[in-house]
């Protein structure tokens, strides 16, 4: 007997449900992978219909199992009158930009509309960041958690290197050997050189790159250090302006598409207090040439030291110092570590790698950093 077919809809018909040539972003690719033949894609929720046909076609022309029955749909609300209010959604991807979700009225209450239209829905995956507002009382990026939780569904958020093997190594060992966290520190140097989108430099659209981009190191840094106090964040920044800010293989006219008080710091450094009393560090940078980027993120224990590596390759690797034993460090690569995958395993297994909550608390602490390192600019300009 065929297996009950895995009801899915996608809601955006971009880059984070259907891949680039940019980066492993692909969760159509994850869930084909996973449920082959009783896949059903039931549609597409995305306004630009072009676009979302053309992915349909493509997925067709190359004979992908689970598309030929697939609607496409501008709106959530017409997602529901099609199929129903008492359809079962297996699974809801949600890759709409964050300008759309995350908040409590329009144009940014998606997640409340897709909730309404869509009730019966078992388990949601909700890409990074949660939104694209200052968090506040107002935009509502609480009654979006709360409505998630509300709807008795298995809700995950996008932070995909919470999923990585080396990860769950760290955690493991942390609990077998009774550790407790001193501290993080966390760091991601941008190699700019390609980097041409002028939006991605605009911080007024793109929220800046602690926001947008050094957040996976955020929410790595909240997954071991836990709930952080805001008030703590002290951030210094390197801006535009200034003479170390000066970038040498810029791919596009900056002075000519982003006005001055929108453009990115070049360096950002934040320091702050975790709740449970250890201490965290994030620092960005935009000064890599070429294309490859340098990430790293190390959690300080008593006697035990780990260092994670080459988190966006294929094969991250994980460097453990335990001092109590020796000076030498170990090393551990895990090879075709696909993070992607395993998020959604583990979403569909009950247990997703990271919670709406946990998101919104990482979303909460890079506009913290952001806000820091403005508020000292302006403190600095008053001097």
């Amino acid at each position: 007997m065929s297996p009950a077919p895995f009801k899915v809809v996608f809601v955006g018909a971009g880059e984070i449900n259907f891949g680039s040539a940019e980066g492993p972003w692909n969760h159509s690719k994850r869930v084909e992978s996973s449920f082959g033949q009783s896949l059903s894609v039931l549609g597409i929720v995305d306004p630009d219909s072009a676009r979302a046909e053309k992915q349909i076609e493509l997925k067709k022309a190359a004979g992908v199992p689970g598309y030929d029955k697939t609607a496409i749909w501008p709106t959530p609300e017409l997602a529901g009158e099609a199929l129903g209010a008492d359809c079962a959604v297996d699974l809801v991807i949600v890759g709409a930009p964050p300008h759309f979700r995350g908040c409590a009225a329009p144009p940014a209450d998606l997640d409340l509309r897709l909730l309404g239209a869509l009730p019966k829905t078992k388990h949601w995956l909700v890409e990074k960041p949660v939104s694209a507002a200052q968090p506040s009382k107002l935009a509502g990026q609480s009654k979006v958690l709360e409505a998630y939780n509300a709807s008795g569904a298995v809700v995950g958020c996008g932070y995909m290197m919470t999923a990585l093997k080396g990860v769950d190594m760290i955690k493991k060992m942390i609990q077998d050997k009774g550790l407790t966290v001193m501290g993080t520190a966390a760091r991601y140097y941008m190699a700019y050189e390609f980097a041409t989108k002028p939006a991605w430099w605009n911080k007024v659209i793109s929220c800046g790159p602690i926001v947008e981009q050094a957040t996976h190191l955020a929410s790595l840094s909240l997954l071991f250090g836990g709930a952080a106090r805001l008030k703590s964040v002290r951030t210094h920044t390197v801006e535009h302006s200034d003479a170390p800010g000066k970038l040498s293989k810029l791919g596009f006219d900056e002075e000519a598409t982003v006005q001055p008080e929108c453009r990115i710091p070049r360096y950002t450094s934040a320091v702050w207090k975790y709740k449970a009393g250890a201490v965290g560090s994030l620092t960005h940078v935009v000064g890599l040439h070429g294309n490859t980027y340098d990430t790293e993120f190390e959690v300080i224990c008593d006697g035990t030291t780990f260092r994670l590596v080459d988190m966006y390759t294929p094969t991250p690797r994980l460097f453990i110092r335990q001092s109590d034993q020796g000076a030498e460090v170990e090393v551990h690569a895990f090879a075709n570590d696909d993070p992607f995958q395993t998020q959604i395993d583990r979403l569909l297994a009950g247990t997703p790698s990271c919670t709406y909550e946990q998101a919104l608390q990482t979303y909460e602490l890079t506009w913290a950093i952001r806000e820091a390192g403005e508020r000292e600019r302006l403190e600095d300009q008053d001097e």
